[in-house]
């Protein structure tokens, strides 16, 4: 009976198109072109870099070159001098190139914040910070690919 009753509540679930609100979703970007960090940069900000674009290895006419500067900028100081809060900036230059007509078709340029807090000792504020860089580079990056769209559509017009 207890069986029948848990086979009953989970067609139940799926039937009626249940899905969980906190889920690992997939944030890859699928393209047709190749996305080309040109910066040198954190291994944060290039592991969220291949975290976000994941056709790295395709092979395309098309490559989407990506140039990411990163700046500190403190925005809350202490009495005594020392900084309680920063704001990372991450800058994200890119160009769309077409590779066989070697011509730019399409560059921009989007920005990232996120803010941080310093902490009581060094590594929990290195770890604060990274948290930030990394969400900072994901919201410059996730606007590139609609950013390439819109002048796509556009440029059909």
């Amino acid at each position: 009976m207890k069986k029948f009753f848990l086979i009953i509540s989970l067609l139940a679930l799926i039937q009626c198109g249940f899905e969980p609100i906190y889920s690992d979703k997939n944030n890859r970007i699928e393209s047709d072109y190749k996305p080309i960090l040109i910066s040198e940069n954190s291994n944060i900000i290039k592991e969220t870099f291949k975290s976000v674009f994941n056709n790295e290895n395709s092979t395309s006419n098309f490559e989407l070159r990506i140039s990411i500067q990163e700046e500190d900028q403190p925005i809350i100081t202490n009495s005594d001098g020392t900084i309680a809060k920063y704001r990372i900036d991450i800058s994200t230059s890119f160009i769309l190139f077409d590779v066989d007509n070697k011509l730019d078709i399409f560059s921009d340029y989007s920005r990232g914040f996120a803010q941080y807090e310093t902490q009581i000792n060094n590594y929990d504020t290195e770890q604060k910070r990274d948290e930030a860089r990394k969400i900072a580079t994901m919201n410059s990056l996730q606007v590139i690919p609609i950013k390439i769209q819109n002048f796509q559509s556009r440029d059909t017009k």
